[in-house]
């Protein structure tokens, strides 16, 4: 039978603009007590950007955490506007990373991101009818962010899934959904 664990005692270590490390002393089910160390983190929106029904759109961009560029979808985290509408962080995240605007943005789940050590939470919006945003209306993007936009296709995607090559978390939940929403 699964047990609930006891906080008994908790210390922030380290405390950043996006996430902290928190450290727990905890009693088992058992009266032993263990320590778990837990990254507090923003949540987070991730948007499936359709082109069209077969298409959307990927950002290949270098990411320190694994030394390599990855493919993924648009994502960003929110800040103290978006708490209570995360709606408004997928229309930032578009016109920052995209240079694009939706018709439509429609949520679609939440899911947490690493349950295993950290509390990210990420929001997975759907954003069609995809428009250019004028030069004059686009914002800046983050320090140093740089990308490559990729429209692929549902068929090109999931030759990458099967063959491994898609290992962005976020993106790979997506291409599920968006194959669940093809049956």
């Amino acid at each position: 039978m699964a047990e609930k664990e006891i906080v008994t005692d908790t210390k922030t270590v380290y405390e950043g603009p996006i996430f902290s490390v928190e450290t727990q002393s905890v009693q088992l089910y058992n009266n032993q007590t263990s320590q778990r160390d837990i990254v507090r983190h923003v949540p987070a929106i991730s948007v499936l950007a359709m082109v069209d029904d077969d298409h959307i759109i990927l950002e290949k961009q270098w990411r320190a955490t694994i030394g390599d560029f990855i493919l993924e979808i648009p994502a960003g985290k929110l800040d103290e506007r978006d708490f209570d509408a995360p709606h408004h962080a997928v229309v930032r995240e578009l016109n920052e990373e995209l240079r694009m605007s939706a018709g439509t943005i429609e949520k679609a789940f939440g899911f947490v991101e690493t349950v295993g050590f950290s509390d990210a939470y990420m929001h997975l919006y759907v954003a069609k009818d995809l428009q250019p945003i004028a030069k004059s209306d686009q914002l800046p993007r983050d320090l140093g962010e740089t990308m490559d936009l990729i429209t692929i296709s549902f068929d090109d995607l999931k030759e990458m899934f099967e063959a491994g090559k898609l290992n962005d978390q976020k993106t790979v939940t997506a291409f599920l959904y968006w194959a669940y929403l093809r049956g």
